[in-house]
């Protein structure tokens, strides 16, 4: 019951189009079984050799067409809106779970891959979607028939009606150990068909990667064997099905003996109308036809349980708290001041990210933040970004705390230039504009210049209309990463947070995307995450963690002349910048 609430809720506006379509699909059941009940009159007035009266026959004729007109409607409405319903039940979950996965901390999910939240989206939200616009209404369907005729057949003769009751109500208990057998399967194959798809979703993503090494045998073996696993679960669910589906089918098959016994009973004993009995044994299979059914909604009920089981996984994980009113910031043409107080971030995992952390970055300058890998540096961005919240501290943004300001208007003071950019499908201008999509042509082009990307847009055969491919395919690092650029330059928040934005591009790339994160800087607080310390050198402030601990902290001069961890670093550096090929 708690799955089938949560998916009540989950639903969204389309819970009550599904329920009429369930219902649709009753009446249409209901609707075939008036007909039969037609059809059993007649039988009866012709077995007894009596002729129904021109009024009873218009009757009979007109209420076996109207019930099969009204069957056929009710059968095309209740297909058409079924699956309407579903689709918009199941498209209300993706966009819920969408909005949910934007508002939890980013580490909440813990080992869970690209591939396992797709999967999740898409294969686990299917097999809700298949319960929805098949299950829920068999079920309908399946109460429709049995109801009219045990009700016409308990107004003529309760005995009878009772022996056609007995193998459903046996057959119930077979249902409910049908449901626990599959039920110990569900979360298993449901939870491997998951890692099935996530699988192959990171390997496509991976496919260059593995071009070039040559591991498709055995990446292929690695995939095959999650296929394996999830076909080996399949076999040993029909398996386990096999049983109660025919014990359920014998139940019922049962009934039709008993029906005879108590007709013959009833004949013998009660006196009962022969008509009656030989028309029940001519009906009773379309009677258990439709129950029997029934196993097949209580599959697919078990695997859509099972999947929300993995959805609630999710969503049971506790967003960030936001404030209900939002703090009156004002506004920061020159930039506004980062500080962070004492603070301490523990990973899920218990792994330490940083522990009593005591800096501040004054407004319109820049801060770099430099240390050996581990170190906690991108755990430092990530809590500036408010990613996630610290374990203890406060992460404070012109000296309000972060965890105070409205995500809308936190979203305007932080803008972040990652290593790894994604781009979206669209085109360049609507890359461009993510930030802020009101912006005008003249706004676009004007930031694209900044960043140095107007250049090599403008050659591009459509220019700022030039529809880019999966994640921004055809464009080279280098020009990635200066689109990635424009887009904080068009937002313009105060504070540029730059994560590593050029440690993997060439020379000459790297050159220009310097040139524009320059010009990004200009009168903006920025926090610089490098591992090339000549990047940084001139940097306001320069901030060292060791084993996520502030270690150092000043200037470039003031660090050498300290001549700790910032200095070795840096002697390092020059060491390797003097190396040639062929020297030792």
């Amino acid at each position: 019951m708690n799955q089938l609430a949560t998916m009540w809720k989950l639903a969204g506006p389309a819970r009550i189009p599904v329920v009429f379509g369930a219902v649709l699909r009753l009446a249409q059941s209901l609707c075939l079984g008036v007909a039969f009940g037609a059809a059993m009159s007649v039988v009866i007035h012709i077995v007894h050799d009596t002729t129904p009266s021109p009024r009873e026959v218009v009757w009979i004729a007109a209420l076996c067409v109207g019930s099969l007109m009204a069957q056929l409607c009710c059968g095309w409405a209740a297909a058409r809106l079924s699956w309407l319903a579903a689709y918009q039940a199941v498209a209300h979950m993706r966009l819920q779970l969408l909005a949910h996965l934007r508002e939890i901390p980013v580490n909440s999910l813990g080992k869970r891959s690209r591939g396992d939240i797709a999967a999740l989206l898409s294969t686990d939200t299917q097999l809700i979607e298949d319960f929805l616009s098949e299950g829920l209404p068999r079920l309908g369907q399946a109460l429709g028939i049995p109801t009219i005729v045990l009700v016409a057949v308990g107004m003529h003769n309760p005995l009878l009606a009772l022996a056609i009751a007995l193998p459903i109500v046996v057959v119930i208990p077979v249902m409910s150990w049908s449901s626990a057998r599959l039920a110990q399967l569900g979360d298993r194959r449901g939870a491997t068909q998951a890692g099935a798809a996530a699988r192959m979703i990171d390997l496509v993503a991976a496919m260059p990667a593995l071009r070039v090494y040559s591991t498709s045998a055995r990446t292929q073996a690695w995939y095959g064997a999650a296929v394996e696993e999830f076909r080996a679960l399949s076999v040993e669910m029909v398996h386990r099905l096999i049983v109660p589906s025919t014990a359920a089918g014998l139940v019922l098959m049962l009934g039709i003996p008993v029906v005879i016994l108590t007709g013959g009973y009833s004949l013998d004993t009660l006196g009962a109308d022969a008509t009656l009995v030989a028309v029940v044994l001519v009906v009773v299979l379309n009677v258990y036809q439709p129950v029997q059914g029934l196993l097949s909604t209580n599959e697919s009920w078990q695997m859509a349980q099972a999947s929300l089981r993995r959805m609630l996984a999710v969503l049971t994980i506790e967003p960030l708290p936001t404030v209900a009113q939002p703090n009156e910031l004002g506004k920061h043409p020159h930039g506004a001041a980062v500080e962070l107080e004492h603070v301490s971030y523990t990973y899920p995992d218990g792994s330490l990210g940083v522990r009593d952390v005591t800096l501040s970055a004054a407004a319109g300058e820049t801060t770099a933040i430099v240390g050996a890998s581990g170190s906690g540096k991108s755990t430092v961005l990530n809590l500036i970004s408010r990613f996630d919240d610290p374990s203890s501290g406060r992460v404070l943004i012109d000296g309000i705390d972060l965890r105070t300001i409205d995500p809308a208007q936190r979203s305007d003071l932080v803008t972040v230039v990652f290593q790894d950019v994604h781009l979206f499908p669209g085109t360049i201008a609507d890359n461009i504009a993510v930030g802020r999509p009101d912006a005008t042509r003249d706004d676009i082009i004007a930031a694209a210049t900044l960043a140095c990307a107007d250049d090599f847009i403008q050659a591009l055969p459509n220019g700022y209309d030039t529809i880019l491919g999966e994640d921004g395919s055809g464009l080279s690092g280098g020009q990635r990463q200066r689109l990635s650029i424009a887009r904080a330059a068009l937002k313009d928040a105060p504070v540029v947070l730059l994560d590593e934005a050029t440690s993997a591009l060439d020379p000459v790339n790297e050159a220009a995307v310097q040139r524009g994160l320059a010009a990004l800087q200009r009168g903006r607080t920025t926090i610089v995450v490098a591992h090339k310390l000549a990047t940084i050198a001139a940097a306001h402030r320069i901030i060292v963690l060791d084993s996520g601990r502030v270690a150092e902290s000043g200037t470039h001069d003031e660090l050498i002349a300290h001549n700790g961890i910032y200095a070795s670093l840096w002697n390092t550096l020059e060491r390797s910048s003097q190396w040639r090929i062929g020297e030792e």
